[in-house]
């Protein structure tokens, strides 16, 4: 075999583990992003029945700290979901970059 079929063969073969490798972390972030986005949910419908039971006088200490508290989760929750985005954007720009360099990873 010639050496230059040699390097395409091995690098071919580091390419094709890198692609599955980026779809296996690309598939577990957003798994993560769809539950935060439930979660997300799941909050902010507590929250709204929080409201509706302070302003009925069902004891607003308690309902006011817990919305504080929902509301503190809820921001942490968005700044991981952003985060999520910005790497699943490298993850998308890092696979575009590989279908380039070799034809078999061309989607």
């Amino acid at each position: 075999m010639p050496l230059i079929a040699f390097r395409e063969n091995v690098d071919e073969r580091r390419f094709r583990r890198l692609a599955r490798l980026l779809q296996g972390i690309q598939t577990d972030m957003q798994r993560e992003s769809a539950e935060l986005r439930r979660s997300a949910e799941r909050m902010t419908e507590s929250a709204a029945f929080s409201l509706a039971a302070m302003e009925n006088g069902d004891n607003p200490e308690r309902m006011a700290a817990k919305i504080d508290t929902l509301t503190r989760n809820l921001a942490m929750n968005r700044m991981r979901q952003v985060s999520l985005q910005q790497q699943l954007s490298i993850l998308d720009r890092t696979r575009a970059r590989l279908s380039r360099i070799l034809p078999s990873h061309r989607a």
